[in-house]
């Protein structure tokens, strides 16, 4: 068995829990996962650094050859749960590279599928917005300057793995955005309490970009002033707003059923 690690003051160790502060993972590229099924998904593309293992793993797991071209560690189980986020941690752990996405390397067509998220900021939302934009066809994500950290511990475990197979692309400027995307004939379709339209009203066929806003006060007014159209889903009953990621949901399939159909 590889060297045991044991001490929670090894430099390693120290560095890796570094990792659970924004402002480090920003400083050093790097940010960390964990858990087998995630970690099987890290795509080719995503530079995985080292793989982390608990004694108890390592000593159980069946197909260590898989890791064999990676750089690895092994450190007690008890130094494995003050690294980890999670209450019962599975035993294994990535550090990886923070990919580099930016807007000049977006293709646009003339059915794009773009989402911009304007200050989204719990955790939950932003994961399942993610997986859910994978699944009914999203080609790239935006997100604000504001929005929770796309490396939070609890948003990758959200997307369940989805952050690994639809780009994001960080820390938009979003006028700026707004502006370049219209400019390339992608319709801007806001959600918006003020909103006139259902998702089954607009047309969603042609390249469209659904800007969605922070869970407690919707999207800026500057932003919806330069939307093309604000949408609103009809509900009944004493509800005024459903939560982001649901209210997503129901429109992504919308776009997606439309251009199933059509």
């Amino acid at each position: 068995m590889k060297k045991l690690i044991t001490s929670d003051k090894n430099q390693t160790i120290k560095d890796i829990i570094k990792l659970k502060q924004k402002k480090e993972r920003e400083k050093l590229g790097k940010f960390y996962i964990e858990g087998e099924r995630i970690i099987d998904e890290i795509p080719d593309s995503v530079n995985i650094e080292m793989i982390v293992f608990s004694e108890k793993f390592y000593n159980e797991i069946n197909q260590k050859d898989k890791y064999k071209n990676i750089q690895s560690l092994v450190v007690s189980d008890s130094v494995f749960k003050k690294i980890s986020d999670t209450i019962n941690p599975q035993g294994i752990m990535a550090i990886c590279n923070i990919p580099k996405n930016c807007i000049e390397d977006i293709k646009i067509t003339s059915n794009n599928f773009f989402v911009i998220l304007d200050r989204i900021c719990d955790p939950g939302n932003m994961g399942t917005i993610i997986r859910t934009a994978e699944a009914l066809g999203v080609d790239t994500i935006f997100l604000s300057k504001g929005c929770v950290d796309l490396y939070n511990d609890k948003v990758i475990r959200a997307t369940m793995g989805s952050i690994f197979h639809i780009k994001v692309i960080e820390q938009c400027d979003l006028l700026s955005l707004i502006d370049y995307l219209k400019d390339n004939k992608v319709k801007i379709v806001c959600t918006h309490l003020e909103g006139k339209k259902a998702p089954y009203n607009i047309d969603f066929k042609k390249s469209i970009g659904i800007l969605i806003g922070n869970e407690a006060n919707g999207v800026l007014d500057e932003y919806k002033e330069k939307s093309d159209e604000l949408v609103k889903i009809p509900m009944v009953g004493n509800v005024e707003s459903m939560n982001a990621s649901i209210s997503s949901a129901i429109i992504f399939y919308e776009v997606l059923s439309q251009r199933l159909n059509k």
